[in-house]
């Protein structure tokens, strides 16, 4: 049931870019204006039918920059709802990478792990080290490519649920940083509102604080077990 249902995704996104194959191409020449200013003029609310679908196929495969449809979302639907459409954007690309490798794909896990051996090898360590902490952190990088992530977290005896919770934090911390980042772009004269400042300043000092406490904790117990308490 479950490759049945992804099966069924990938052809629906399959079919979505050959479609509309013309929007991936302005999405890999940074076109952002023709978004904002055709595409949206065009479709209004109904754009999201493509560019959460475009965002679900970019993390499974890196087609474009996912900046660009996150600032397209931050432009057009403002701070909250651009936060959130990148937000149901990433993860469920995510998601279907994750599920992709460990459940379906095995020919195109082997030609990927080929590839990307090295790489995989150290991230799988991290996540089986460190689990949820390491995901989150790996994913609130956004120079880390996210199916590359997700191919670790699905090799690695992570659990699906603390990936999903996992990729949900580290995605939003991803699409935070990027959007400070890129907020000349975006960003109009009322600025990007202290509510959304104090937001992600508590979002990560809340991160950081609990990323330290089980450091901190998990070094005291490897400490007490060396001396055999």
């Amino acid at each position: 049931m479950r490759r049945t249902a992804i099966a069924v995704v990938l052809l629906i996104l399959a079919g979505l870019i050959l479609w509309r194959w013309d929007w991936v191409m302005a999405l890999r020449d940074n076109n952002l204006s023709y978004f904002t200013d055709d595409l949206f003029a065009q479709w209004g609310y109904g754009i999201l039918f493509f560019t959460i679908p475009l965002m679900i196929v970019q993390n499974v495969v890196t087609l474009f920059p996912i900046l660009i449809l996150i600032v397209f979302h931050f432009i057009v639907f403002g701070v909250w709802g651009g936060m959130l459409f990148s937000l149901i954007g990433t993860v469920s690309g995510a998601l279907l990478c994750f599920y992709l490798a460990r459940f379906v794909a095995g020919k195109w896990f082997q030609r990927y792990w080929s590839k990307n051996e090295k790489k995989l090898e150290k991230v799988i360590q991290a996540i089986s080290k460190y689990g949820v902490y390491m995901i989150v952190f790996l994913r609130s990088i956004p120079v880390m490519p996210s199916n590359l992530i997700s191919v670790a977290a699905a090799a690695s005896p992570i659990r699906e649920r603390s990936y999903v919770y996992s990729t949900i934090f580290g995605n939003v911390a991803m699409i935070g940083v990027l959007s400070f980042l890129s907020a000349p772009l975006w960003v109009d004269e009322g600025g990007i509102g202290y509510t959304y400042q104090f937001f992600f300043l508590f979002f990560f000092l809340s991160f950081i604080s609990y990323f330290i406490y089980h450091f901190i904790k998990d070094r005291k117990r490897l400490i007490r077990s060396y001396k055999g308490e």
